[in-house]
């Protein structure tokens, strides 16, 4: 594995254990891992192209928020400031910083498919543990997205960068 790709895996490895033990993470690792993912993805794709899908993908998540802000506004019927204590700023940070590295509809996928299983897993832990705690989502995102880069470094059927690997399975 080249240095860059070794590099990425250690830095969400760094976000994964600090936010499993302190349910923070520190700032600095968000532009470090943007900048590896934009040195890979140049490697495969023009910068413009890069720059298109990450406004995309961005402009995803910006949406998400705005209506995750909206429904807790009207359901308290006050404005609710998410960041406050229904999601990290560390998540947010982790999802812009993907949003420069996955094409639209595998960051869409990611998305949900991560957030499923991150529910399932808190679920899973709160049927032994009964304590309610916050959710480290940075962190295991992280960690299942140290799976995709595998899988997409090993296989030469999968490619997070572009689309073009998953149009048969969409049609």
């Amino acid at each position: 594995m080249p240095v860059i790709q070794i590099s990425t895996i250690l830095v969400l490895l760094a976000i994964f254990k600090q936010d499993m033990r302190s349910r923070a993470v520190y700032w600095y690792w968000f532009p470090i891992l943007t900048i590896l993912f934009l040195v890979q993805g140049i490697k495969q794709k023009p910068f413009p192209e890069i720059l298109a899908t990450s406004a995309m993908n961005i402009g995803f998540v910006l949406l998400q928020l705005l209506l995750i802000s909206v429904y807790f506004s009207i359901k308290n019927k006050r404005a609710v400031n998410i960041t406050h204590s229904l999601l990290g700023w560390g998540d947010i940070l982790f999802l812009l910083c993907i949003a420069t590295y996955l094409s639209t509809i595998n960051y869409i996928l990611f998305y949900i498919l991560s957030l499923v299983i991150v529910i399932i897993m808190t679920g899973i832990y709160l049927l032994f543990h009964k304590k309610a705690e916050q959710i480290p989502l940075a962190g295991l995102q992280a960690m299942i997205f140290i799976v995709c880069l595998i899988l997409d470094w090993l296989s030469p059927r999968i490619d997070l960068i572009h689309d073009d690997w998953l149009t048969p399975y969409l049609l």
